[in-house]
């Protein structure tokens, strides 16, 4: 029988591609620019790394120290740090982060697998009489499309989960990882040859300052620097129970944050040069990959190549995700009632289908929703981002910062 107790990266490298696959995901590729082009641009980038720096790379250090120091699951790790402590119960919010982020996760990487098989047919443009907003509008109300193409994708992250942590997780994340590297890196370079590269380049990197007096732009930078980074949701405790003690964990935690610091800087040069070229604006909100983005491939040369490109991008990104959130309550069903690593895993993913079809339901009706009320989807990611994510992370920080002994946490550090 598989026990998380046993189990074990290969190498520190398969531990730190394993780790930055599951930061690198829709938070980087679909959120992060969109919420940038929300938040005033180059003023939301100076408090996304301020938040990166001064709170995210501690806390990605804390968990997975807790992680490697008890060799369990996320909740149980907690427990036996601040046993009989009310700090006991962080593992709990984590998980609870973890259970609703893969009920709607499935449900987009859905969409984007639709939008690669539009890409590959070269079908991205739309008719004169028809709009991309009608058209993205029209699939998520097929709700028969959208649960069939999140199961796919589910499917193909349960079969990575059910490998094991070095056979699955690791040699997957080997895989993916530079083959993701590489897509985003040739986007980049042909983004920044289009003529909107110095809009892009000055929203980016010129703060609009005023935004900085917002209370709203640092409370969303933190929530986005928690949901990029994966933190506060269990993830990486889990996958640091798997780390080998010689690891040199400092180094391989700003690794992690660097790399994906840098690939959501990426994923802003690929969109914004390309919205800018098209004289369009950049704060378009959730529907900026799928209703901007495919009117700006279907009309640039080479936009059929691009797009492909970009939404096979976009759907490792959500692969990568899904595994390591899947992982999460796999590892809990395994250490708790002692299942072995298969029908954790199955049991784990019917359990994330179930959820994701109310979501997949309520996106299909949200043209019957009342004006202003935000879908399932919505209130799912405004409450893991902005509410359980930071509530969650608080709790981790106060958990080790009073009740985990400083000598202990100075070895598993």
């Amino acid at each position: 029988m598989s026990n998380p107790l046993s189990a074990r990266w290969n190498s520190s490298l398969g531990f730190g591609l394993a780790a930055l696959g599951s930061a690198v995901g829709l938070g980087n590729i679909w959120r992060f620019p969109y919420v940038m082009g929300e938040y005033g641009g180059g003023a939301f980038l100076l408090a996304y790394l301020l938040s990166v720096l001064l709170l995210g790379w501690p806390l990605l250090i804390a968990e997975i120290s807790i992680g490697r120091h008890t060799h369990t699951d996320s909740i149980a790790a907690c427990r036996h740090i601040a046993p009989g402590r009310p700090w006991r119960w962080a593992g709990w919010l984590g998980f609870a982060a973890c259970i609703m982020i893969l009920a709607y996760y499935p449900v987009i990487a859905g969409w984007v697998l639709h939008y690669l098989w539009l890409a590959l047919q070269g079908d991205l443009g739309v008719m004169a009489t028809d709009t991309q907003a009608a058209r993205f509008t029209g699939i998520t109300q097929n709700t028969g499309m959208a649960i069939g193409a999140s199961l796919l994708t589910l499917g193909a992250a349960t079969a990575i989960v059910a490998g094991g942590v070095a056979a699955g997780i690791e040699r997957s994340s080997r895989i993916l990882m530079p083959l993701f590297a590489c897509l985003l890196l040739g986007l980049a370079v042909y983004s920044l040859n289009l003529p909107g590269r110095a809009q892009a380049m000055t929203f980016m990197f010129r703060p609009e300052w005023s935004a900085l007096l917002r209370a709203d732009t640092w409370l969303v930078a933190f929530g986005q620097a928690l949901f990029s980074i994966g933190l506060a949701m269990g993830i990486l405790v889990t996958y640091g129970s798997y780390l080998a003690k010689s690891a040199d964990l400092p180094r391989i935690a700003g690794a992690v944050i660097a790399g994906d610091t840098l690939i959501a800087l990426l994923a802003s040069l690929v969109i914004f040069p390309a919205v800018f070229s098209m004289g369009l604006a950049p704060a378009q909100g959730p529907g900026l990959v799928f209703v901007v983005l495919p009117d700006v491939f279907a009309n640039m040369p080479g936009g059929r190549t691009a797009g492909a490109m970009f939404f096979l991008l976009l759907l490792i990104a959500a692969l990568t995700s899904i595994v390591s959130l899947l992982e999460v309550p796999v590892s809990l069903l395994m250490s708790r009632r002692g299942m072995a690593r298969l029908p954790a895993t199955l049991l784990t993913s019917a359990t994330a289908f179930l959820l994701g079809v109310p979501v997949a339901l309520g996106e299909g009706l949200s043209a019957l929703q009342f004006e202003g009320w935000p879908t399932l989807l919505g209130m799912a990611d405004q409450a893991t981002s902005h509410v359980l994510l930071p509530l969650s992370a608080m709790a981790i920080a106060l958990l080790v910062g009073w009740h985990w002994r400083a000598e202990e946490a100075q070895v598993a550090a």
